[in-house]
C-alpha cells in the first residue's frame, strides 16, 4: 500500500501544495495554492497549511518541485537551497531546511525534472527524454532533458 505523502511545487509566482490519500491520489480538500511572495513568507504559508491538515492527514515523506537554479548534491553545504536564481530576494535560500522540523524524508528536485521522473516512474521507466517549454522570467526557455537511471531520487 502506498503512503500518504506531501507535494510541494514551488514557482515563481505561485505554489501548490497537496497531501495525497493512501491510494497516492489528491482531492481538492488537501491541496491548497499559495502566492509566491518573499521567502519567508511564502516558506512559512507552506509550512503552516501542512502543519494544520498534517493533523487530518498524517504524511510519511514530503516531495518538493521547486524553481531553480538549486542545488541537488546531496553532499554539498547548499544542499536543498535555491541558489543562483534571478528571482529577487530568493538567493541562497534553503527551502530543504524549511520542512526539516516535520520529521520525515524530503525529496527536492527542480520543476522541470521532477515531473519527468514522475511520469517515467509511473511507467515503470528507469530512465526518459524530457522536452520541457516554459515562460520563465517572460522568456521563452526550451529544455531537452535526458537522464539515466533515477537513483539520485531514490536514495
Amino acid at each position: 500500500m502506498p503512503s500518504i505523502v506531501a507535494a510541494i511545487e514551488m514557482g515563481g509566482t505561485g505554489c501548490k501544495v497537496a497531501i495525497s490519500d493512501t491510494n497516492g491520489q489528491y482531492d481538492s480538500q488537501y491541496a491548497t495554492n499559495i502566492v509566491t511572495t518573499d521567502p519567508k513568507s511564502t516558506l512559512a504559508a507552506i509550512h503552516a497549511w501542512l502543519e494544520e491538515k498534517k493533523a487530518e492527514r498524517s504524511f510519511a515523506a514530503i516531495g518538493i518541485a521547486c524553481f531553480g537554479p538549486v542545488d541537488l548534491d546531496k553532499t554539498s553545504k547548499t544542499y536543498g537551497y535555491i541558489t543562483t536564481t534571478p528571482k529577487p530576494g530568493w538567493q541562497y535560500v534553503n527551502v530543504v531546511g524549511a520542512f526539516k522540523d516535520f520529521n520525515v524524508p524530503v525529496a527536492f528536485e527542480t520543476d522541470v525534472n521532477a515531473p519527468a521522473m514522475t511520469e517515467a516512474a509511473l511507467r515503470g521507466d528507469t530512465s526518459a527524454a524530457y522536452i520541457t517549454i516554459g515562460t520563465g522570467s517572460l522568456r521563452i526557455p526550451i529544455s531537452i532533458f535526458i537522464f539515466f537511471p533515477f537513483a539520485r531520487l531514490f536514495k
